[in-house]
This record gives structure tokens, C-alpha cells and sequence, in this order.
């Protein structure tokens, strides 16, 4: 009878813990394939695109001062929190967003450098921003985004088309020494013209910016 009871309490204790390591097993397993990201706490506070001076000071118009990515990196997907975007970039980077934060707007987390300052991504609204004259008319809004900003005057803005379909404006801005360090991408989002992508090439090589430029879509 005593073995019988033994019994009866070792199965189903055996039957529980398989259950519990397969949940911790899969849970793990889970944990491993999500895009590592951090929310940023409340005491740095991202206030959108308003009118703020842009770092521009020096030619980085090549890798110096440029976020470097292991040759063989894995690249990831990473997908909108508020609004339904989508884009590659290196696992290496260190991702971070802002609580509540109606521009959705995506951060680098880079030694030395200040988070509030690495956004390279979001989505600006026009009607919020008070920009309606641009509704229709992005490659205006591409050419003149400059003037909200420490920039001196627009180089050059190019029209294209990136592989997911969606229609681009590359900018590049003059600073106060006259160069154009690097390149601003907006995108317009299909059915939706009072919004519009922006992107910064300010912290990366040409090439892994082209690659990040070339993978955003719009579900």
C-alpha cells in the first residue's frame, strides 16, 4: 500500500515538472527570437520633432564617428510599436524607444553619445506639426525640413523608390561649415499623406544606412 501511494505522488509530480520545464524551455526559446529593446525611463523624455538645433558640427561624411557593424552581422526586423512599419537593421545595435510616444520614434543606444540626440527614425504628422501646407507635396516638405533646424540650406533632393514600393526623398543638408555630412531619407505612407517617415543617416556607413533605407515597408 505504501508503494502505491509512493506512486501516486511521484507521477503526477513527475508529469507537473515536465510541464513546467517545457513552458520555461519554449518561453526561453521565445525570448531569444524578439528584437532586444529598451524603453528609455521617464526621466529622458523625447519631445517629437520641434524645432531644435542638429548636431552637424564636422565632416562624417564617411565611417569617422560612425556607429562600426561587425562584417557577417545578423540583420533583424523591427516593426512600429504605434504605427505599422517595418525595416531591417544589425542585431548589433542597441535599440531604444520612448514611453508614449506618438512619433514612434527609434533610438540608438551608443557609448559616449546621448540617446535623445540618436533617434533615426519616426513618424512625423504633419497636421500635428502644423506642416498641412506639406499634405501632398512631400518632396516640399523634404526640401525645406531643413529650415526647423540647425542646418544652413538644402544641397540636394532626390526622388526614388525603395524595394518595398515606397516612394523616397533623399535630402542632404549644408551645415554651418558648408558640408553635407550625411543623408535624410522621407518616405510617404501609402493612404496616409499627412504622414511621413523620416530617417537619419547621421550615425552609419552609407551602405548599412542604404540597406536599412531599402527594407522599410508599410503594412
Amino acid at each position: 500500500m505504501e508503494r502505491s501511494s509512493e506512486k501516486q505522488v511521484i507521477i503526477p509530480a513527475a508529469i507537473i515538472s515536465a510541464v513546467l520545464f517545457i513552458g520555461v524551455f519554449f518561453s526561453y526559446v521565445s525570448a531569444r527570437q524578439k528584437t532586444g529593446t529598451v524603453v528609455l525611463p521617464g526621466g529622458i523624455t523625447y519631445l517629437g520633432p520641434t524645432p531644435t538645433a542638429t548636431p552637424t558640427s564636422g565632416d562624417t561624411s564617411g565611417t569617422e564617428g560612425k556607429i562600426q557593424i561587425p562584417a557577417g552581422t545578423t540583420w533583424k526586423e523591427r516593426t512600429g510599436a504605434t504605427f505599422p512599419y517595418a525595416f531591417m537593421y544589425p542585431e548589433t545595435l542597441a535599440l531604444g524607444v520612448f514611453p508614449d510616444d506618438p512619433y514612434d520614434a527609434i533610438t540608438v543606444f551608443h557609448q559616449g553619445t546621448d540617446a535623445n540626440a540618436n533617434i533615426f527614425f519616426r513618424v512625423e504628422n504633419l497636421m500635428t506639426l502644423k506642416k498641412e501646407q506639406y499634405i501632398g507635396n512631400p518632396m516640399e516638405y523634404a526640401s525645406t525640413w531643413w529650415q526647423d533646424y540647425a542646418w544652413e540650406g538644402a544641397e540636394n533632393v532626390r526622388a526614388f523608390t525603395n524595394s518595398s514600393g515606397l516612394k523616397g526623398y533623399r535630402a542632404t543638408y549644408r551645415n554651418s561649415q558648408g558640408k553635407t555630412p550625411y543623408d535624410h531619407v522621407f518616405f510617404e505612407v501609402p493612404g496616409k499623406p499627412h504622414l511621413i517617415i523620416w530617417m537619419s543617416g547621421r550615425l552609419f556607413e552609407p551602405l548599412v544606412f542604404d540597406r536599412m533605407v531599402d527594407s522599410v515597408s508599410w503594412q
